[in-house]
């Protein structure tokens, strides 16, 4: 029998999980090769994350925007805000972050239809 795996980093003896909204203000797919080297080289600077400093920042509202980075062929992925930097200031490892994103898009895009659908009856 096939078990799931999750790939997480688990906390030793965490008193609470404090979470904040983000905002994923954009998403992009890469290769395996380059979200492992993003994975594991996080600090240092990338060019993904220079080139889409603009999709990242603290707002006003209290909460993070940021850019949703995952593995086109694995599916995980990382929650980047770089606070202006180009490298993952601020990052969260998402398991299957790709599945997340989809089923995020199918179902926006179903409402979208739907309501598309209303104001098409209405006009009739």
């Amino acid at each position: 029998m096939e078990q799931l795996i999750l790939n997480t980093s688990l906390v030793r003896k965490e008193p609470a999980f404090e979470v904040r909204p983000c905002v994923v203000e954009k998403a992009i797919g890469i290769s395996h090769k380059d979200f492992e080297h993003l994975r594991t080289h996080a600090l240092e600077d990338n060019d993904l994350i220079a080139k889409n400093k603009d999709s990242m920042w603290f707002g006003a509202d209290d909460k993070y925007h940021c850019l949703l980075i995952y593995d086109n062929e694995k599916g995980d992925g990382l929650l980047v805000e770089s606070e202006g930097y180009d490298y993952a200031r601020y990052a969260q490892y998402i398991p299957q972050a790709k599945i997340i994103y989809e089923n995020y898009c199918q179902s926006h895009q179903l409402e979208q239809d739907e309501t598309e659908d209303e104001e098409m009856d209405m006009q009739m």
